[in-house]
């Protein structure tokens, strides 16, 4: 049986191991009309939606399996025999079907007369009966026949094509059902008038059941069981593979498993000649094993490769077959209006089909309702449209290229004459393309284009504008859209397409020197917060300014205040301070207004971002009205990035503001770009807020939607290891996160690089090992070293302290803190400023003056409150009562047990094992407010944390490094677990729910 297709399976919007999928209810109507006795049910369909499916489901149930089963097929075909169907089913009855002893009604044999397999088992036929008695006796003898044989389900599908003699069989059986029998017809629902009228006499259940297309949550469920994923780890590949699945086919189960069987043949294939190991889809073990198993339970396929191999791999061969067998009894006048249908590609009224197929419009009414009777098309509105795109690719293969090119300039000309709103500029685009006019082509995507753009719908604008420089034959085009594309593209999702489409024209066609010095403005700001790095970006600005110095002074301007903008990855500060002074110089003559937006916004993102004091009033500036969409991105870009600045710099309230405004500004324009800077900017301020429920998932989700823009997706993943250390205690899963977001980063502005290498230190640190501590910090000490930008270093700076210290190095750690204090010193960093202090209360604990060090932490925490940053607070309020308590100070007991409480509000699980570690350190034995000291067989607290570690599969070390704990103590606690659990080994605790 093949896969995606299996007998058996449940679930409503689930799949289990047969990929039976969002049928829960339909099986239960169906089993309990086959129960209760003799009855009628009828299964309506779209065809394909899985009527036999559902059938095969229900019957395959060992409640059925003493019944006699009797499966008739009506076939699609000219001229079918008469009760055809039903003499199939009937050949195949078993030897002794009946109930043995009981003799058969006389009447009985005349059913040998048109199943002569049953000839000898039946009494005699009636001698010397003419055709039109028989035909008058063979719906009683059947009857007999069927009412002698016990509990019988007599299954007819596709009872749309059933013949004449068939339907009155049926019609007999409903008027005069037996007692045993349960009668199962299935027809398609596109159909118009049923096939089978339901009225049957009282005392006869009928049942009626419909049966639609999966919905999109339903095909999310196939794809997941197809992929062998769990339910639980949904990524974004996913949901795009099951959205492209579920739009190819309609949501239809059989084109739906073709298409990915097809993927997976294509794969496979790639696979055998020659894709390197590295380069397989296989997913789960990393073993890229070539004839691994793609069953549920057995790890299959990454979603992106499979939904790569989707796209690629064109019309499945089912789909195929099961359009041309649909097709074939089609009228001369019906293929027609179906490849006129299946050129224009999109639902359009039945007077546009009859142009482009030269139809008279009567003529054109009768093939439309002849392509939905055969369930071709689909007429749910007054434009009929093909089931879903795989079919229309189908029907869009039979049309001869020299056909199709002239079907498709009558179909944009009768498309641009047509319709009352505008035009549709993107399918005309295509229609033109197809029918070889390319400059009508690209005439009409760039004016779509550039509609989208002014509307505010970048991503729809920077789409088309990359279509039209990829399709373009001259330099000369090229160049202007790819003007327009590098301008758009800041605003939208920008993937590697469109940095290759702007990068080739660069390279190749020569742009104007305006146009060039433009193009790599636009492109250097691309490069920056999407698809590249702060070198890449700044290198391509570099090269801008000289071209636009020339030309354009108001965009050189612009380039100026980009250039200015630093990053922890960039030049030194200094060197953005220039071009900040060089752009203020050239300011009046920014005259444009969509320039002056932008300057406005990069000058303050600059000057906030440099700890300069002026940057409040250049945020004001950005307060006035925008007259265009363009102008309101720039500023509700501005307020976005304003709110990453303040928040870096410890100005948390002001960041809330900020983002306030960029929340509304979000409201005037649609920008995924924009709308993830705001969203990423939210988790952050979340994040030091302290209010962290539900803050993980957050971050989980944002990573997961914008994978395609490096420094959105590394903000997210960094908010999604900081919780899971602090919330989750899942250290491994941290260290995985916090690693990851520091490699994405691209243009970091102070924050990514800075906490990620902070928490992988803390985490070394708790594990007694400073040298790899050391280790973590040292990329953000040495970029912050490079670029003097000490502002940033408010989340490095003391666990630097630390771990320097604890690793020998404690004389760098003097001349960390006072590079800092020289590098902040003049700025507007109040973050940095407070971390300092904390620095130099961790040095002087170093060097044992811990009286110092603890007033000087208490001044640290008092300011972490005022800045609104409460876990800074109590992290200085711990390392304040260890000070205390190292100084034989038993007062701060209750400090640090303050501490606790503290910790147990934020939901800091991590970091309240670490207090109660410190407290134990110093003999003092802490325990839970209430409840009994005594367990018993069952788990304490501690031991239930631990049990929940072993069974996600961690390690001893790394439940260690979750509860700060010695892998000795762990090692204790999961032996008293076994022991508890009575589990043999550790795989075998199961923890009850």
């Amino acid at each position: 049986m093949e896969r995606g297709l299996p007998a058996t399976g449940s679930g409503e919007g689930t799949a289990d191991g047969g990929g039976f999928v969002g049928r829960s209810a339909h099986v239960r109507r169906l089993r309990r009309a086959l129960r209760e006795g003799r009855s009628l049910t009828v299964v309506r369909s779209a065809a394909g939606a899985g009527a036999s499916r559902l059938v095969d489901e229900v019957l395959c149930g060992a409640e059925f399996a003493g019944w006699t089963h009797l499966r008739a097929r009506c076939p699609d075909a000219v001229d079918p025999a008469p009760l055809g169907p039903v003499a199939d089913a009937l050949s195949g009855l078993p030897y002794a079907a009946h109930p043995p002893g009981l003799p058969l009604p006389p009447v009985t044999g005349a059913v040998g007369l048109v199943v002569p397999e049953l000839a000898d088992r039946l009494p005699p036929p009636p001698a010397a009966v003419g055709p039109e008695v028989l035909r008058a006796l063979l719906p009683r003898a059947v009857e007999a026949l069927l009412a002698a044989l016990g509990d019988v389900v007599l299954v007819v599908e596709d009872a749309h094509h059933a013949d004449p003699a068939t339907l009155g069989l049926l019609r007999h059986l409903r008027g005069s059902m037996p007692n045993g029998l349960r009668l199962l017809v299935t027809e398609e629902a596109a159909r118009g008038l049923p096939a089978l009228d339901v009225r049957v006499p009282e005392r006869v259940r009928v049942e009626e059941i419909e049966v639609r297309p999966w919905t999109a949550e339903e095909t999310a469920a196939f794809v997941r069981w197809w992929l062998a994923a769990d339910p639980r780890g949904r990524g974004e590949e996913e949901h795009g593979l099951a959205r492209a699945v579920h739009e190819l086919t309609g949501g239809l189960p059989g084109a739906a498993a073709a298409l990915l069987r097809g993927a997976e043949e294509l794969l496979r294939t790639g696979d055998e000649h020659g894709t390197g190991a590295a380069d397989r889809p296989w997913t789960t073990d990393g073993t890229g094993a070539a004839d691994r198993p793609w069953t549920a339970g057995g790890g299959g396929p990454r979603a992106d490769a499979v939904l790569a191999a989707v796209r690629e791999c064109g019309v499945p061969p089912y789909v195929r077959r099961e359009l041309a067998r649909r097709c074939a009894s089609l009228t001369e006048d019906a293929r027609r209006l179906l490849e006129a249908a299946a050129v224009v590609g999109t639902a359009v009224p039945v007077a546009v089909l009859a142009e482009v197929a030269e139809i008279a419009p009567g003529r054109a009414e009768a093939a439309v309702d002849a392509c939905v009777r055969r369930s071709v098309l689909t007429a749910d509105g007054p434009c009929p449209a093909f089931r879903h795109p795989l079919d229309r690719r189908a029907a869009l293969a039979e049309v001869s290229g020299p056909r199709r090119a002239r079907l498709s300039l009558r179909a944009a000309r009768a498309l641009h004459r047509g319709g009352d709103g505008p035009p549709p500029l993107v399918d005309l685009a295509r229609l033109y393309r197809a029918a070889g006019r390319v400059r009508e082509g690209l005439r009409c995507l760039v004016v779509a284009a550039d509609r989208a753009a002014t509307a505010g719908d970048y991503a729809t604008a920077t789409r088309l504008y990359t279509r039209a420089v990829a399709d373009d034959p001259l330099a000369e085009g090229r160049v202007r859209t790819a003007a327009k594309l590098a301008r758009t593209a800041q605003l939208a999702r920008a993937g590697d397409e469109v940095v290759a489409a702007v990068r080739r024209v660069l390279d190749e066609d020569d742009p104007p020197l305006r146009l060039r010095g433009e193009i790599r403005l636009h492109l250097s700001v691309v490069l920056r917060n999407q698809s590249g790095g702060a070198q890449d970006s700044l290198n391509e600005i570099a090269r801008a300014i000289p071209d636009l110095e020339e030309a354009d002074p108001q965009t050189a301007a612009r380039a100026m205040a980009v250039a200015a903008i630093p990053s922890i990855k960039g030049w030194p500060i200094g060197r953005h301070r220039d071009w900040l002074e060089r752009c203020g110089a050239l300011a009046g003559q920014v005259t444009d207004p969509v320039a002056r937006a932008a300057v406005a916004a990069n000058r303050a993102t600059a000057l906030m971002l440099l700890g300069d004091p002026r940057a409040w009033a250049a945020a004001r500036t950005l307060r006035g009205p925008a007259g265009t969409a363009m102008e309101a991105a720039h500023h509700t870009r501005g307020w976005a990035n304003l709110a990453h600045a303040a928040s870096a710099l410890g100005h948390g309230v002001r960041a809330r503001g900020f983002l306030d405004r960029a929340a509304e500004g979000l409201a005037e324009t649609s920008s995924p770009y924009l709308e993830g800077l705001t969203q990423t900017a939210r988790l952050v301020l979340t994040w030091h807020d302290g209010r962290w429920r539900g803050l993980h998932a957050a971050a989980d989700h944002t990573t997961r939607l914008y994978q395609e823009i490096p420094d959105l997706t590394a903000e997210a993943m960094l908010v999604r290891g900081l919780t899971a250390l602090h919330v989750l205690g899942d250290v491994p899963r941290a260290r995985r996160d916090l690693a990851e977001a520091a490699g994405t980063t691209c243009y970091d502005t102070g924050f990514v690089l800075t906490a990620s290498a902070a928490a992988l230190a803390r985490i070394h640190l708790e594990a007694g090992r400073p040298g790899q501590a050391c280790d973590a910090v040292e990329e953000a000490l040495r970029r912050l070293e490079r670029t003097g930008g000490w502002v940033w270093a408010a989340e490095v700076l003391p666990i630097a302290v630390e771990a320097l210290h604890g690793n020998g190095q404690t004389g760098r750690a003097h001349r960390l803190v006072a590079d800092c204090a020289a590098g902040a010193a003049d700025r507007d960093a109040p973050a940095a400023r407070t971390a300092l202090t904390v620095g130099r209360a961790l040095l002087a604990e170093a060097e044992g003056r811990r009286g110092e060090a603890a007033g000087l932490l208490a001044d640290a925490e008092d300011r972490w409150r005022r800045l609104g940053r409460p876990f800074d607070a109590a992290r200085a309020a711990e390392a304040s009562g260890r000070c205390l308590l190292d100084a034989g100070e038993e007062a701060a007991v209750a400090d640090v047990q303050e501490v606790v409480e503290v910790y147990r509000r934020l939901g800091a699980r991590w970091d309240v094992a670490r207090c109660q570690r410190l407290l134990r350190r110093h003999d003092v034995v802490t325990t839970h407010r209430r409840g009994r000291l005594g367990y018993g067989d069952q788990l304490s607290p501690r031991e239930q944390e631990v049990a929940r570690l072993v069974v996600q599969g961690c390690a001893n070390r790394d439940i260690a490094e979750s509860l700060v704990l010695s892998p000795r103590t762990v090692e204790h606690h999961v032996a008293r677990i076994m022991r508890k659990l009575n589990a043999a080994s550790r795989t075998d605790i199961v923890l009850r729910p």
